[in-house]
């Protein structure tokens, strides 16, 4: 009989995961821990190693197709045509995006050489993301990373010497014409996440100017003293502070509802999460007990965080299970915008861009440091006044930065 290996049981309390990629085909041999595929959950992105060295007979899913935990992924004839019982192992987790978490890859999957025995380049998911997007043939691709990796620069430049991507060759398809693009992987995260959020709760969003020239003046003199201890200061930590000091305030918006059971569940810490894009879609990296962190100390955290979301380094501890979202657009521009609960939390609030911009003082019209802040809230949950009252918490301590080391670090 055959080996049947089943999608082991990741964890988390995750039932199913889609197929991203297939490293294997019916016909092929493989060792013990090779590579077989790589798998995306709500959780995480890994990578599924085969348990036993033998054929691979068959591939019970196809790319793009979810697959449950506990039932077959795989069927091997064994060497020695032993015959095995059905099994699931555990999985090595493999660096990668994902719209909830990611983890570091063991050696005994990722540390394998380019040309050993699996012959399988050797590549982070997010890499051979970029290298199925631009039409490129890893396997061909010559590394320039540690340990012969491929990084994404190789990709790219494959791409433009052999004039597979769009954007190095010019348009793929002729004028008039429809290009289908699967909807896979993180994509389809982001997509289920916003549908089932806009689905579920009663978005409500409430706008107010803020006057940040007292913010704009306290950044640039931290920046200072910053820089010597190799951070770099933005206005992000400032508005984590703040918004800390409103849900202090005002907990129901630190919480997430139950639909099910009919519950409010409040939050008595503060695990608050940064919207981040990158090169895959958006994830969204916690900062833990953001209440307990410095100024200098946040900035470090949002960096790494953010280095790690667009590397496609995320560990499991940095995503979920956030009690409150803050993102920001302003470096991209724009007034201001309604963004989309991070369900199942109940509120999110969006940063926008500081310009000078002239405004009315004591009957004169002056030059000040000025920027949007939107808040959407569940209106199930949140009332138009409270929400109200929230972003003017926010306002306060953004308009008055000394507020902000009264109570905390």
């Amino acid at each position: 009989m055959a080996y049947q290996f089943l999608l082991p049981d990741i964890g988390e309390g995750v039932v199913e995961a889609e197929i991203l990629k297939w490293f294997v085909k019916p016909g092929d041999s493989v060792v013990e821990d090779q590579p077989l595929a790589e798998v995306m959950t709500d959780k995480a992105t890994v990578t599924i190693p085969s348990p036993k060295r033998g054929r691979v007979t068959r591939l019970h899913w196809k790319e793009g197709e979810v697959a449950r935990v506990h039932h077959a992924l795989v069927e091997l004839e064994l060497e020695g045509g032993a015959v095995q019982a059905p099994a699931a192992v555990a999985a090595a987790p493999a660096v990668g995006p994902t719209a909830a978490a990611q983890a570091p890859v063991p050696p005994a999957v990722e540390a394998r050489p380019a040309t050993g025995a699996t012959g399988r380049a050797l590549a982070a998911p997010a890499v051979r993301a970029l290298a199925r997007e631009l039409g490129v043939d890893i396997q061909g691709v010559t590394p320039s990373g540690p340990s012969g990796r491929v990084t994404k620069e190789d990709v790219r430049g494959n791409a433009a010497a052999n004039g597979s991507a769009a954007h190095a060759a010019g348009p793929a398809a002729p004028a008039g014409t429809v290009e289908v693009v699967p909807v896979r992987g993180l994509r389809r995260r982001i997509a289920e996440k916003m549908a089932q959020s806009k689905r579920t709760a009663a978005h409500f969003t409430f706008v107010e100017q803020v006057d940040a020239t007292d913010l704009v003046a306290l950044k640039e003199r931290m920046g200072k003293g910053a820089e010597a201890e190799g951070v770099k200061i933005t206005f992000l930590p400032f508005v984590l502070k703040a918004a800390v000091a409103a849900l202090r305030k005002f907990p129901q918006l630190n919480a997430s509802f139950d639909e099910a059971r009919g519950e409010i569940h409040r939050k008595h810490w503060y695990d608050l999460g940064i919207a981040a894009a990158t090169d895959q879609g958006l994830t969204v990296p916690v900062v833990r007990r953001a209440d307990q962190r410095s100024i200098v100390d946040l900035a470090r955290e949002i960096a790494r965080l953010g280095a790690d979301s667009r590397a496609g380094k995320l560990r499991p501890e940095d995503v979920g299970n956030s009690t409150f979202t803050v993102t920001s657009l302003g470096a991209l521009g724009g007034m201001f915008a309604t963004p989309v609960i991070n369900f199942p939390e109940v509120a999110i609030l969006g940063v926008h861009r500081i310009r000078p911009t002239p405004v009315a003082r004591d009957g004169q019209v002056v030059i000040r440091d000025v920027m949007y802040v939107s808040l959407t809230s569940d209106h199930r949950v949140v009332d138009g006044t409270e929400a109200a009252a929230f972003t003017y918490e926010v306002i306060r301590h953004l308009e008055n930065p000394a507020l902000l080391f009264l109570h905390t670090v």
